[in-house]
């Protein structure tokens, strides 16, 4: 099977069009000879005479004339081809797979990073998953994912193939069970008033960062937490508070998710607070995650 050179297909269609070798050579900006020629050399490949010529007149025999609607259907394939690839190229379609942390989601600056990258590249399908920050690097550097919106208290520590940009600081807060003794207070709670208190926190294993920020605002208290509950996912924590099994600290982003029998406190030491990050690789492998970051940069 002969592979058709585009550029003679374009010439066959615009003299089948046009009828006439000047005004085609005109229309595609070149000499007439040399339309002459590579009309001759498509001809010779197909094995059909495709134009009869006469010193007064260009017709299309029968094979000409069955050739170009296929012709036409051929170039504007090739066309549709060239923009798809370009689109993908400029990060418009395609696919964009994210990650993030459960608290994200509660957040105002994610959702709407989240529809501005929609509403500018529609053509791009999203695939969010919600992980860990352990998971979701992990999940990065495996290349199941994109982009990875994880939370820390500092950058989080990346090998050099990874790089992050801050996206939002957050403070903590203390959430209490709505009938809890310091639930009217309305003053910053030290965390040492949480000495005694059992607590719902995330496991360690999690990775989330919150866990050793929590450990660590205790210890410099001086007392180390009681951990009555563990649990991944934020709404799970903030149910087993409303239940009464202990207190939490969590991003103050959570106060939106407005859990029945929860109330927030603010804490006191300024050290309680966490922040979320965009991490993506240094170089960048996919043109829709580049976009995503300029999104997010410009937002």
């Amino acid at each position: 099977m002969r592979i058709m050179d585009l550029r003679r297909i374009r010439y066959f269609v615009v003299l089948a069009e046009t009828l006439h070798f000047g005004r085609a050579a005109l229309a595609l900006n070149i000499a007439q000879p040399p339309l002459s020629q590579q009309i001759r050399v498509l001809e010779q490949e197909l094995g059909a005479r495709l134009f009869e010529r006469s010193n007064r007149r260009v017709e299309l025999t029968p094979a000409g004339k069955a050739l170009l609607p296929e012709a036409r259907a051929l170039l504007a394939q090739a066309e549709r081809t060239s923009t798809v690839a370009a689109r993908a190229q400029r990060g418009e379609i395609g696919e964009l797979r994210v990650g993030l942390t459960g608290s994200a989601a509660f957040t105002v600056v994610i959702p709407r990073l989240i529809l501005s990258y929609r509403q500018r590249f529609p053509g791009v399908r999203l695939r969010i998953e919600e992980l860990t920050t352990r998971e979701q690097l992990a999940a990065l550097l495996e290349q199941r994912l994109d982009v990875a919106i994880v939370r820390s208290v500092l950058a989080p520590d990346l090998p050099p193939t990874l790089r992050a940009t801050c996206l939002l600081e957050d403070s903590l807060v203390v959430a209490l069970p709505a009938q809890h003794r310091l639930a009217g207070v309305a003053r910053p709670l030290p965390i040492s008033t949480l000495a005694e208190e059992p607590f719902v926190m995330y496991p360690r294993e999690s990775g989330t960062g919150v866990y050793d920020q929590i450990i660590t605002l205790c210890r410099q208290a001086g007392f180390a937490p009681t951990v009555a509950q563990e649990a991944h996912a934020m709404a799970t924590i903030l149910g087993l508070v409303a239940a009464g099994l202990g207190v939490a600290v969590v991003p103050e982003s959570l106060r939106s998710v407005g859990a029945n029998g929860v109330v927030y406190r603010p804490i006191k030491e300024k050290g309680a607070r966490s922040a979320l990050w965009l991490v993506l690789w240094t170089r960048q492998h996919s043109a829709q995650a580049a976009a995503f970051a300029a999104v997010a940069k410009a937002s």
